[in-house]
């Protein structure tokens, strides 16, 4: 899984370096070679080239890997002792590595190795593979499914290895006979016989204990003499210390008195007798075996709790542990909740969409295997053009769309002036100023200004009017001044100096010098 995740964390951080590069080489070739003389928001295209970076770096090449991983899982069905086993070994090598490469992430990739595994684990024991290596694939695929017993037998063999087992590979044999319902004697015995020289009592190493008693083993009484005091010690009454002492009352140990006395109370409380019929049983039959005056005495001890119990009932339960029984309801599958049911529905909405959008995809998969048989230049130079020719497109669509905006307000006709109360600005009492850009965003307007400013040009403003086609624009001009031909040649000065590419000359009139028309 760590393989797995990094080089998925690989492959994310190379699709974010070609983004940045081969994006940002792109948006310069579009401002400052296809469109030099444009100004216009380029967000639209910023916003395509990270949706390209994305599906190529993420959902294509998984769809890809997915493919792939198919096909060649698919060429591994009904492989058998017939076949060659060196090609079909290798073959399944491979594709367990494959589920560990940047194609998938973690989770997908788990379950693709977790089929794999299976299909090889039964293909070697097709053909009686016990070797290190094979055990190891014959354990994995026991993992997934421990009740499948047909990968038992072989990993039993380190049974058969000798010296002692490892904690690893105690748990792995504890692991099969709690699948089994501790129904096989020999792993019980063999265990039991560890434990009891390891001198090892835990809560799991006390089941494969008692499993061992009641199968009569030969270490059954060095068990029990073990066992039996330090339950005793502990007052233990629960069922397993029972099903103990129950065992150890035919030894005639030093305890024999206590373990009989324990076993009538439990028998008086009817603690069992509705949860193991069999062991109450047991138990009443210990109880009857005692002298009347203890049985008595036994009997009055356990009516007397009982009044007591009564008289001091104890707050059992608390607000988490009632919130986590609702918990567990739902869980077993007695309740279902609402957040459940909506779960499964939006589930089952996004598996459809993800079923149309991959058969799509393989479409357009089959037609990029067809280009693929092309010849490496004509790959590079189609990609290459198409590329380009929708940036491009892109980027004219903005400068056209905001060239429009400019050019219907410059020829916006005045408003018609009334003669008698309008003032009349006269040749001389104009002042004037020069556009030279108008931008959509004050971003662009004040990175323009600053270097204009750098290259020595002063009295720079910005003009802010909104558009027609929403938004407003953000207007740079130069000035004023009061002769027009003073603009004009500090115009062609930037010009010559190709500070800008073109210029309007704005001539407004100066609104404290005005006449009215007589």
């Amino acid at each position: 899984m760590f393989q797995t995740l990094k080089f998925f964390i690989l492959r994310t951080g190379i699709s974010l370096f070609l983004f940045i590069f081969l994006g940002f080489f792109t948006l310069y070739l579009v401002h400052e070679i296809a469109l030099p003389t444009a100004g216009f928001d380029d967000g639209m295209i910023q916003w395509t080239l990270l949706f390209i970076s994305v599906f190529f770096g993420f959902f294509a090449t998984g769809q890809i890997g997915d493919q792939r991983f198919q096909n060649a899982f698919h060429a591994l069905k009904g492989v058998g002792p017939l076949n060659d086993k060196q090609l079909i070994t290798l073959q399944f090598e491979k594709l367990i590595l494959f589920t560990e490469s940047s194609f998938f992430l973690p989770g997908q990739a788990r379950r693709f190795r977790g089929l794999v595994v299976r299909k090889y684990a039964d293909f070697l024991l097709s053909i009686g593979r016990e070797e290190p290596e094979a055990l190891k694939i014959y354990l994995k695929a026991f993992l997934q499914n421990p009740q499948n017993s047909k990968f038992r037998s072989p990993l039993l063999s380190i049974l058969r290895q000798g010296g002692d087992l490892t904690e690893n590979e105690i748990d792995l044999l504890m692991v099969m006979l709690r699948a089994e319902d501790y129904k096989d004697a020999f792993i019980i015995n063999h265990l039991a016989a560890i434990f009891l020289q390891k001198q090892k009592l835990s809560a799991k190493t006390e089941p494969v204990l008692l499993y061992a008693v009641e199968n009569h083993s030969n270490v059954a009484p060095e068990i029990l003499q073990f066992v039996v005091p330090i339950l005793l010690e502990n007052d233990r009454a629960d069922m397993n210390a029972l099903r103990f002492y129950l065992q150890a009352l035919p030894l005639q140990l030093t305890e024999d008195r206590r373990m009989r006395e324990i076993l009538g109370k439990i028998y008086c409380q009817e603690l069992f007798e509705g949860i193991d019929p069999v062991l109450h049983e047991k138990c009443g039959q210990t109880f009857s075996q005692l002298e009347p005056g203890k049985q008595a005495e036994i009997r009055q001890a356990v009516e007397d709790s009982r009044i007591f119990g009564h008289l001091k009932k104890i707050n059992l339960f608390s607000r988490d542990d009632v919130q986590e029984i609702s918990r567990l309801k739902v869980r077993l599958g007695m309740e279902h909740s609402i957040l459940h049911r909506l779960g499964n529905g939006i589930l089952g909405i996004g598996k459809f969409f993800q079923r149309m959008v991959k058969r799509l995809f393989l479409k357009l998969i089959d037609g990029v295997i067809y280009f693929g048989q092309a010849r490496l230049w004509v790959k590079l130079g189609s990609l290459s053009v198409l590329f380009f020719l929708v940036v491009v497109g892109l980027g004219l669509i903005q400068w056209r769309t905001g060239h429009k905006d400019l050019i219907e307000e410059k020829v916006k006709p005045p408003e018609a002036v009334a003669p008698s109360s309008k003032p009349v600005a006269t040749k001389q009492n104009k002042v004037h100023s020069i556009q030279v850009a108008a931008v959509t965003s004050s971003k662009q307007a004040n990175q323009l200004i600053k270097f204009l400013k750098q290259k020595g040009v002063k009295d720079i403003f910005i003009v802010k009017s909104p558009r027609q086609s929403g938004g407003d624009w953000y207007k740079i001009r130069v000035g004023p001044f009061d002769a027009k031909d003073a603009a004009l040649q500090m115009a062609n000065r930037m010009m010559d100096d190709k500070l800008i590419q073109n210029y309007f000359l704005i001539s407004t009139p100066k609104p404290e010098v005005t006449k009215k028309k007589p």
